[in-house]
């Protein structure tokens, strides 16, 4: 069984390369970088992606118990240029659009090498926050493990 941290720093690390291919400046567990009062020091740290846990559902099957659990990135860009290039991409970043293809490819149907995991399914996309060259959107992923109890 794996813990919610080592699932998370899973995930952060089939991110990393995106630093180097998007020229993403942080990548990292989310520590509520975006509050609304703290966006716009926050921004100056973007392009950026955040990931945390969203929750987890039981499902039980005898003495065994899957747990499906959700995990949510922020995934965030800005320009001080056209409003679109944060979501569509330019000449200095890569957009949020861009951002979200990339982390489906690097995540999606795999299992980050934890070997009881399910592979990552993702569940949707959802705009979080667009304006003054920001956009954010939450992108949700699910995977299972099985939990054995003693009975």
């Amino acid at each position: 069984m794996y813990t919610i941290e080592q699932i998370e720093d899973a995930i952060i690390a089939a991110l990393a390369p995106l630093k180097v291919s998007l020229g993403i400046r942080e990548i990292k567990s989310y520590q509520g970088e975006l509050e609304e009062a703290d966006l716009k020091k926050m921004a100056g740290n973007f392009p950026a992606i955040y990931v945390v846990y969203g929750s987890s559902g039981y499902v039980a099957h005898g003495a065994r118990k899957q747990e499906k659990m959700g995990f949510e990135l922020f995934v965030c860009d800005k320009t001080l240029r056209v409003e679109a290039e944060a979501r569509r991409g330019g000449a200095k970043n890569p957009g949020t659009y861009r951002m979200l293809r990339e982390c489906r490819s690097l995540i999606t149907g795999k299992n980050l090498g934890l070997a009881e995991l399910t592979p990552i399914e993702i569940q949707h996309d959802t705009p979080v926050w667009f304006g003054g060259g920001v956009s954010i959107y939450a992108q949700g992923y699910e995977t299972a493990q099985a939990h054995l109890y003693p009975s």
